[in-house]
């Protein structure tokens, strides 16, 4: 199972400085810290009392092969129908088939509500057996603001230890929007991008498509080749500072996860993660923030104005900052140039290491990691499809 890593992520959120990994160093030959700013006192440290690098050159390492196939176009068009779908609301009629629904909902069995049957403003679309048949059955013909109570019995294969059992449900509708989705045509392709045909932007499509696969895959391998020189590596513990920084910023992380899916911190980590990932994924970052700074050290790498300016520029774009000053401001100058550092040790790896083109499927292999959804969390009433 290859792992893709959320470094870039966790490491824009940790204010931190370069220190060894600029090559700047005082005559002692202890790297200088950035006295300008508190920020500095995290990476005050020599990187040389903490890794020493083994073998980091002629590494071998699998470069999976980009393919763009029909399903992945198709998937994209389908994408790109969805962003240009109109949501219309509607209060002439009453809720059918194909509509996008907002629905407050209790449900009760034996007269106690029960873990799931509850929801406020739940949003979905009427007949994508998002729900039980017989749940969305009792909602189309409804109209908005009514409210209505009605009673089902779960399916005996549903869940454990809810098949077979009666429930009441009162529900109010709160609004029903008529879902227009475009038709796909040369008509509409002209009108909504910059191509005349079909074919014209699914030609476009796919080279973009392969874009993105090229360069995903050249992250995959340039983190794999990192991930080996530091399994290389020889620690001798770590600067508190740093690791209490990570730290932090990875429970951060998972904290963000948690508001995503809508429940306590405790319980997202109770749920859906391993115990002690904190502490390892705290480690890894570490791990890969010494190496690298010993790397660049070790070659002599510099984080020039010119490289600090463009990488700026370039994350206050993808971030969707207004201005490079507000992303610095937000960010902090110290950590764009701690992952110019990275990139330039993954880089100089990456052009010395001994490269095998495989396949997707080889190199992901049948049990490729499982990224959480939103239907991780969806209601109880949710149909079992699988």
């Amino acid at each position: 199972m290859k792992k893709k890593h959320i470094f870039l992520a966790a490491i824009l959120g940790i204010h931190v400085i370069v220190t060894a990994g600029c090559g700047n160093t005082n005559n002692s030959g202890e790297s200088l810290s950035n006295t300008e700013t508190s920020e500095g006192e995290i990476f005050d440290y020599k990187v040389s009392d903490y890794v020493t690098l083994g073998e980091y050159k002629n590494l071998s390492i699998l470069y999976p092969v980009p393919v763009v196939s029909d399903d992945d176009v198709e998937m994209s068009i389908e994408e790109f129908l969805d962003e240009n779908t109109e949501y219309n609301e509607i209060s002439d009629r009453p809720a059918q088939d194909g509509d996008y629904i907002n629905i407050d909902f209790t449900g009760t069995i034996d007269g106690e509500e029960f873990e799931g049957g509850t929801a406020q403003d739940y949003e979905f679309t009427l007949g994508q057996e998002e729900f039980i048949e017989e749940f969305e059955a009792n909602v189309i013909g409804k109209n908005t603001g009514e409210t209505f109570t009605f009673k089902m019995v779960f399916p005996d294969e549903y869940d454990e230890d809810l098949s077979g059992k009666t429930a009441e449900f009162t529900a109010t509708l709160n609004s029903i929007n008529e879902v227009v989705v475009p038709e796909y045509n040369d008509e509409f392709v002209k009108k909504a991008t910059d191509y005349d045909t079909t074919a014209e932007y699914e030609e476009a499509l796919r080279e973009e498509l392969m874009v993105s696969a090229q360069e995903e895959s050249a992250s995959v391998a340039g983190d794999d080749v990192l991930e080996k020189a530091v399994e290389n590596a020889t620690f001798n513990g770590y600067p508190q500072s740093l690791y209490d920084a990570c730290y932090n910023e990875t429970v951060e992380q998972y904290q963000s996860y948690a508001d995503m899916f809508g429940v306590e911190y405790e319980e997202f980590m109770t749920d859906f993660m391993e115990e002690g990932d904190v502490e390892s994924e705290t480690l890894s970052w570490v791990n890969e923030i010494l190496v690298s700074q010993a790397i660049a050290e070790q070659e002599g790498f510099e984080v020039t104005d010119e490289d600090y300016q463009e990488e700026a520029e370039a994350l206050a774009v993808e971030y969707e900052y207004e201005s490079v000053d507000d992303f610095i401001s937000d960010y902090g100058e110290l950590s764009v140039r701690v992952m110019i550092v990275r990139d330039k040790a993954i880089a100089f790896l990456y052009e010395n290491a001994q490269i095998k083109e495989v396949s997707e499927d080889e190199y992901y292999g049948e049990d490729e990691e499982e990224e959480l959804s939103d239907d991780d969390t969806e209601v109880i009433i949710e149909e079992d499809t699988e």
